[in-house]
């Protein structure tokens, strides 16, 4: 998988995390996002991560920042193994969306369990 690739699935994985959310978050569950570009690739912070625009929001459309959080020890986005990032379907855990600052924190790493 490239990066073109990988920032399309992740954009329908985002849909898909929110749709599932239950409890307290459920009110998020009509939040969508209508895309990512990513700006910013700080892989050697103390916590390395992608950072950049997301078209989220209960439109799609609202100007949301996130950052995708990927592991230490990467030194180029040519090393990046984009497959790896992307949670898979059973996983939940893994995506903190804060409307109050229009945020979305991803974390593929700390993805947990199954939603069923």
């Amino acid at each position: 998988m490239d990066a073109r690739e990988f920032w399309k699935r992740l954009e329908f994985r985002i849909c898909s995390e929110m749709w599932g959310l239950r409890g307290e978050d459920r009110h998020l569950r009509g939040m969508w996002c209508d895309g990512l570009t990513p700006d910013e690739y700080d892989l050697t912070g103390e916590e390395p991560q992608i950072r950049g625009v997301a078209y989220f929001g209960y439109t799609g459309q609202e100007i949301w920042h996130f950052m995708l959080i990927v592991k230490k020890g990467i030194e180029s986005s040519d090393h990046i193994d984009w497959a790896a990032l992307l949670p898979d379907e059973g996983l939940t855990g893994w995506l903190t969306p804060d409307p109050e600052t229009k945020t979305l924190r991803v974390d593929p790493l700390s993805g947990y369990g199954d939603r069923s």
